[in-house]
């Protein structure tokens, strides 16, 4: 059972739940703020939120089934919970999201690995929304959702993760920055109610950990299909030069795996390279 706390401000979502774990059991509890006054996105990047126009928030999870070295499937798993609420709205409409059921919607392969067409059309639906490395949702080219994972690892395996969501909804102007925000308001023109939309994301992520814990082939196969660029080529910034790659995939540690013009196969770690867009 998920505990949910909110605030007015905090500094972040996540730090805040990062202090509290010496003192309590974190595990199930999602934290919100209507501000928050030190929001970071991955490495040094901040987080540019308007209060009260959108959701930043935090959601603690077990993780101690997962080896620490496969600790990129959370990037993985997170990001398709958050996406199957998103498809939703933008093919569905908002009318009735606080009544959606996560089961309705898990990804279920059969069988052997092989996917049912009721699989299929869950995940090849058409769709402008997609995942750019390592986990940032887009729309088109746009970013409306950023991912921030705090965790902490007992041994070889990991422990609790801490992780922190920022999803554009009703803002409608933003600074100019590199990722081009988007918010669910400027797609559609509809106003939405912040609460009710967490309570789906948090739903859905538990619902995405649990496919994680008994079939991560399924996460990684899901993940491949709504990856940005995933099997195109594009340009990329790499030590300051300009490079054409052609994505082919990622590494069982989450590097990004592209190849040159020469046919030479590279791997890269997230502050190695750049996308232009």
């Amino acid at each position: 059972m998920l505990q949910y706390h909110h605030f007015d401000t905090l500094d972040s979502t996540n730090a805040y739940l990062q202090r509290l774990q010496s003192e309590a059991d974190i595990r199930d509890w999602v934290v919100s703020a209507d501000e928050q006054t030190a929001g970071k996105g991955m490495g040094n990047n901040g987080w540019e939120s308007e209060v009260g126009k959108n959701l930043t928030f935090s959601l603690a999870v077990d993780t101690g089934f997962l080896p620490a070295e496969r600790q990129f499937l959370l990037s993985e798993a997170v990001p398709l919970g958050i996406i199957e609420v998103l498809d939703l709205i933008l093919s569905k409409g908002y009318e009735g999201i606080d009544t959606l059921d996560p089961s309705s919607m898990s990804y279920r392969p059969t069988l052997g690995g092989s996917v049912s067409m009721d699989d299929k059309s869950r995940y090849d639906m058409p769709s402008k929304l997609c995942i750019k490395w390592p986990n940032d949702i887009y729309y088109e080219n746009r970013k409306l959702a950023g991912i921030l994972i705090n965790s902490t690892i007992k041994a070889n395996m990991m422990d609790v993760s801490i992780i922190g969501i920022g999803l554009n909804v009703n803002q409608m102007q933003f600074k100019d920055w590199p990722t081009h925000p988007i918010s669910l308001k400027m797609i559609t023109g509809k106003d939405y109610d912040l609460p009710p939309l967490m309570e789906q994301i948090a739903a859905h992520i538990i619902k995405k950990m649990e496919l994680l814990k008994s079939n991560p082939t399924a996460i990684e196969q899901a993940y491949l299909k709504r990856m940005f660029r995933y099997q195109t080529w594009a340009n990329y910034e790499v030590d300051g030069k300009v490079l054409r790659l052609f994505m082919s995939g990622i590494d069982a540690f989450g590097r990004l795996q592209l190849v040159d013009e020469q046919q030479m196969l590279h791997c890269y770690e997230i502050k190695q390279i750049k996308f232009l867009i």
